[in-house]
């Protein structure tokens, strides 16, 4: 895991019509301060996940759902990476899966401000890099997928040209990653400013980075991208938070 100091950092995006980056609901810009936590330098792997689901068998159908395009399977009654794969992050995981997974490794699913201050850190930069453009030594993205074929993605220590300013890995491209918050298009405008949770309560779950498929757009560190919990999506992904 990697260390994230307390301190405060600018969460958000100020919407730029010139070059046409930003959404609504990431204004506005608004400092947010976290006491200090960690997290996770790598996406959880197939490899890690298949060990959990054999020990949630009568569970495992809401946490994950297996198809010939996940990077675990299913045979004999026993979950396990596929071969070459076991350092490859777990994909098609619900909410719940990634909540119980945290919570089973002693840990928990980060905070939306967790997940972008790890990603962005204090300088407000546009990706976890930097403010370069996207390109294929720093991040997965724009490649097309095909059942049977993970050359989308990426292990969970590769692209090091890519990692943020604390050194964590795939904060961009890879697998959309779960975070603990309900989903509030308007949240950033009444939001606590301390160690801010998110909404009570909701229909959908935020996930952040992107993922190999979407264009760079959406790889910002600040996008925020919502599904229902109990989804089941070929990219969705996941890492955890400890503190």
């Amino acid at each position: 895991m990697v260390f994230i100091p307390e301190g405060p950092f600018n969460m958000g995006f100020k919407i730029d019509n010139e070059e046409g980056w930003g959404d609504m609901d990431e204004e506005p810009v608004h400092t947010v301060t976290l006491s200090s936590y960690w997290i996770d330098k790598y996406e959880v792997t197939s490899s890690s996940f298949s060990t959990f689901l054999n020990k949630h068998k009568n569970q495992a159908h809401s946490f994950i759902e297996i198809t010939s395009a996940v990077t675990i399977k299913h045979e004999n009654q026993v979950y396990e990476a596929r071969k070459g794969l076991e350092n490859y992050p777990v994909n098609r995981v619900s909410w719940f899966g990634a909540d119980a997974y945290c919570k089973w490794v002693g840990k928990r699913l980060p905070t939306e401000a967790e997940w972008e201050k790890a990603a962005r850190g204090n300088d407000q930069r546009i990706f976890p890099w930097g403010n370069n453009f996207p390109d294929n030594t720093r991040v997965t993205f724009r490649r097309k997928f095909s059942e049977q074929e993970f050359k989308v993605m990426e292990p969970v220590d590769g692209m090091k040209k890519g990692v943020s300013p604390y050194g964590v890995h795939h904060m961009a491209g890879n697998v959309w990653e779960w975070v603990s918050d309900w989903f509030d298009a308007s949240a950033y405008q009444d939001e606590n400013r301390r160690n801010p949770q998110g909404p009570d309560s909701g229909i959908s779950k935020v996930l952040r980075g992107g993922n190999w498929y979407y264009k760079a757009y959406y790889l910002r560190t600040t996008y925020r991208f919502n599904e229902k919990p109990q989804t089941f999506k070929v990219w969705q992904g996941f890492r955890c938070a400890l503190g």
